[in-house]
């Protein structure tokens, strides 16, 4: 997965782009960015540089439009022609600066700030709820029903602007369950109208009508970038290539397993802290993935881009399919 900037994006969002393309300018033994194009379309439209015999930049022209790929920092600049100046400005001004830390944003800060300042405070005039789940593994049968709830963690905005995030243990499930229900706006998560809503209301021995009421109200992230682009990802793949942020257990949900019964065995507090702390880490990356998909309103997978409004956001994240695999979609999400 790639991100695509505009020129104007690349100036204030960090990333490693400008270095790396300065560092090949440097081997060309070039002046600046007007020789460097000179060079590398001298004898034709396509050019790849590689780094132990893997590619590490590619370049080409085609109808008066450069791109660029950065196969190392996964990240392509497309622009028209006449825009070299910028680019050219953009690299002066790497330059000048001994780190670019001091001109760049990481996309994390950029979301964050926006948040901060107001710029997601709800969702088409609605609040919303962003949470997560982490329970037993599925059974061979592939019956939610028998999905053990274990802990979960959720996230609002508190009353001073900034993120609340709340532990849900086993005992607090049925108050939280009915939160959710009479809970006037969208439930944001990672694959839970097929798994985080039915196991929560199985847990508390809800009802069918129960799961349709939360899923109604659900904006599903998952399904979102499947419907919009055919591919099924994980949280963790798409966040680390859109945001940088990544989970932060050796294993991903997998692990959980064990810790849990570690934690049932011995009731060592450090253990249940491990499983709280990935869990509220699933929720923090979800809800950046959430305003990414707000912020950027676009998605660049595989070499193709996929541009959207909030309407088709809103419609893509509420479809389902018609035919499911449980245990495969619960799989894909936990990677």
């Amino acid at each position: 997965m790639y991100k695509k900037f505009t020129l104007e994006e690349l100036t204030n969002i960090q990333n490693d782009f400008i270095p790396h393309l300065y560092k090949i300018i440097q081997q060309e033994k070039c002046q600046g960015v007007n020789d460097f194009f000179k060079i590398a379309f001298r004898e034709g439209n396509e050019l790849y540089y590689l780094d132990k015999n893997q590619i590490s930049f590619k370049i080409s022209l085609k109808e008066q439009t450069i791109s660029m790929m950065d196969e190392v920092d996964k990240i392509e600049l497309e622009m028209p022609i006449d825009q070299k100046g910028g680019l050219q400005s953009l690299l002066i001004k790497y330059l000048s600066k001994n780190q670019r830390q001091s001109w760049q944003k990481p996309i994390e800060q950029i979301l964050m700030d926006e948040f901060t300042q107001g710029g997601f405070r709800k969702m088409l005039g609605k609040p919303y709820l962003v949470y997560d789940i982490e329970t037993s593994l599925i059974p061979d049968d592939q019956n939610l029903k028998n999905v053990e709830y274990y802990i979960g963690y959720s996230m609002e905005e508190d009353n001073e602007g900034k993120m609340h995030y709340q532990c849900i243990m086993k005992a607090d499930l049925p108050a939280f369950v009915d939160k959710m229900l009479q809970f006037d706006g969208y439930i944001v998560g990672f694959n839970q109208l097929y798994f985080d809503n039915p196991v929560c209301i199985y847990n508390i021995n809800g009802t069918e009508e129960q799961i349709k009421t939360l899923n109604d109200k659900s904006l599903d992230l998952y399904l979102f970038v499947q419907q919009m682009t055919g591919k099924r990802m994980g949280l963790n793949k798409i966040s680390e290539a859109l945001i940088g942020v990544s989970k932060n257990l050796e294993g991903g949900g997998a692990s959980v397993e064990s810790l849990w019964n570690e934690w049932k065995a011995t009731q060592d507090d450090k253990v249940l802290k491990k499983i709280q702390a990935y869990c509220k880490n699933d929720v923090r990356m979800t809800a950046l993935l959430f305003f990414y998909f707000l912020h950027f309103k676009k998605l660049y997978i595989e070499g193709e881009e996929y541009l959207y409004d909030i309407a088709t956001f809103l419609q893509y994240a509420q479809v389902m399919e018609k035919k499911m695999d449980t245990a495969s979609l619960r799989n894909q999400a936990l990677l």
